[in-house]
């Protein structure tokens, strides 16, 4: 059943993906609409499948395949809040395509989690999971919205006022929307630091832990976007840099994610 509505919600953003990217070529207001019906649908079906299998398992997600679906989710609800909230339609054509290509690996590795080992099985994990998850989501579409800029400062430059120009938001709009994204995506990388090191507490191996993949990844994107905001507060860095290291710390973010499961339904 759960499988089922995951993949009816894959099929609805799908669909939405393809609405949102005509509407580039053509700003039907209709579009727009049916791009946001589409994905509020799939998040209805979504969350359904989501709550029913974190409930049958006591609120600990299990596996890649929970992992990818629940950043999948996160990922378009925040992209169709950002869409509702700035009225900025476009937005939708550069996040739906990266929530679906989320999604996907969670449908074909759906079945076959393997159960949490005891040493994981602590009250504060589903916090700890659920604040990186939403940090993660925060800092993909602050990526997306840094490669619109890309996009948008490559027009300008080459005076190329053309599909794009016409379609993008403004510069300035861009610049400011990555700002507060990397700003709520920080904190929830801070939180997510600061509990993964409550569970290590104590432990003797910490040494382990802080040579993880994962954690090393994590701590470097951490650094990474530290540094970003003291350069945008004390030097006043904006544009093309700032959208290229945000893109960067995202990859580094993507590699911690991705370090964090075995693949075979577990996590490390």
């Amino acid at each position: 059943m759960n499988e089922t509505l995951v993949s009816l919600a894959c099929h609805a953003y799908g669909f939405a993906a393809l609405v949102y990217l005509t509407y580039l070529a053509r700003q039907w207001n209709g579009l727009a609409i049916a791009g946001r019906v589409l994905v509020g649908s799939g998040l209805a079906l979504h969350a359904v499948a989501l709550f029913t299998q974190l409930g049958a398992q006591g609120g600990m997600p299990v596996g890649a395949a929970q992992g990818f679906s629940a950043l999948a989710f996160l990922l378009l609800a925040l992209g169709l809040v950002l869409d509702l909230l700035y009225r900025k339609p476009v937005i939708g054509a550069f996040i739906t395509p990266l929530a679906v290509a989320a999604l996907v690996p969670g449908l074909l590795l759906q079945g076959g989690e393997a159960p949490l080992s005891p040493a994981l099985r602590q009250p504060l994990l589903p916090l700890h999971i659920t604040i990186a998850l939403v940090g993660m989501a925060a800092f993909a579409v602050a990526a997306g919205v840094g490669f619109m800029y890309l996009l948008m400062e490559r027009q300008v430059k080459g005076k190329r006022f053309g599909l794009l120009f016409s379609r993008l938001p403004s510069l300035e709009f861009l610049d400011t929307l990555n700002r507060r994204l990397v700003v709520a995506g920080f904190i929830a990388l801070s939180i997510t630091l600061a509990t993964g090191a409550f569970f290590i507490a104590g432990s003797t191996q910490v040494l382990t832990w802080m040579m993880d993949a994962k954690v090393l990844a994590t701590l470097v994107a951490w650094g990474l976007f530290a540094g970003l905001a003291g350069a945008r507060i004390l030097v006043g860095w904006r544009g093309r840099r700032v959208a290229l290291l945000t893109m960067a710390g995202f990859a580094l973010v993507l590699v911690s994610f991705l370090s964090s499961y075995d693949f075979t339904g577990g996590m490390r």
